[in-house]
């Protein structure tokens, strides 16, 4: 079993990607998803959104999996494992998460999911990108540079050249990742994206 942490702060467009990503993985009707939401408040509006598109979800709720909810993951990933034998699970993660607390826990407790088969996507909107890279956010920095891939998105609505300074920024704070800019809710570039995952998964 694989699994995807889809991760970026607030407002960043997380269930917008998640959606446009599930919806082309499993238009062919042959993979079984699962996504996973973690709710940082008691109600999951996003999980009830998630549902009406025919995906399975699973949500936890009052806390982050990266710190209260990180034993709720572990359980949470062995049910699933038990119950529905998915190919892969997605987890959204709360604006909040910290992805190398989130693999620090994976790597100690969980057996049903190896490092090796955990890929990160983080997102970052490109509307906020010059905030981010002027200030040092502890959260997004280290979203990013946990990342195997990141999402620049929103690209649709910045200025001309603004996209290939944010990406350069990007790949200078972490060499490893694969940097895409895109925008989910047009749906431009992702066809990247769906690659690496049809490849990975």
């Amino acid at each position: 079993m694989k699994l995807v942490i889809i991760t970026g702060f607030l407002g960043s467009g997380k269930t917008t990607l998640l959606l446009a990503l599930l919806k082309d993985l499993s238009s062919d009707g042959g993979r079984n998803l699962v996504v996973l939401e973690n709710e940082v408040g008691e109600v999951g509006i996003d999980g009830a959104y998630l549902e009406t598109h025919g995906l399975k979800v699973k949500e936890l709720y009052s806390g982050c999996v990266c710190c209260q909810l990180a034993g709720s993951l572990v359980t949470t990933l062995s049910e699933l494992r038990e119950a529905l034998d998915p190919e892969c699970v997605f987890l959204e993660t709360s604006g909040l998460a910290n992805i190398q607390n989130i693999m620090g826990t994976m790597e100690k407790y969980c057996e049903v999911v190896g490092p090796d088969e955990i890929l990160t996507i983080a997102l970052l909107d490109i509307e906020r990108s010059e905030l981010i890279f002027e200030h040092d956010i502890p959260v997004i920095q280290n979203q990013v540079k946990m990342a195997d891939v990141l999402a620049l998105n929103k690209t649709d609505t910045g200025e001309a050249g603004e996209a290939e300074t944010a990406a350069a920024e990007l790949e200078r704070m972490n060499p490893d990742a694969f940097v895409v800019p895109m925008s989910a809710a047009e749906g431009e570039n992702l066809a990247p994206i769906l690659d690496r995952l049809r490849e990975w998964i």
